[in-house]
């Protein structure tokens, strides 16, 4: 899976959100933020966006991510 791929994954889901991703092969660091994770506990953001790549991390199309989320 390309950082591309994730970052479009990621911007069709969220609203206006901003994302940044190191990382390569599946192995990704991925730091987002959008409104959309106002008023949300960190766990709840997190799990929205690692929820958008279950089947990906399921088949070992993407084998890790670690997650940072932040609002706007």
């Amino acid at each position: 899976m390309s950082p591309e791929q994730i970052k479009q994954i990621i911007e069709a889901n969220l609203a206006d959100c901003q994302v940044e991703i190191n990382g390569a092969d599946c192995n990704f660091s991925i730091i987002v933020t959008s409104s959309d994770f106002e008023g949300k506990s960190l766990l709840q953001r997190e799990r929205m966006v690692t929820s958008l790549f279950k089947e990906q991390i399921e088949s070992g199309a993407l084998h890790a991510m670690s997650v940072k989320t932040k609002t706007p």
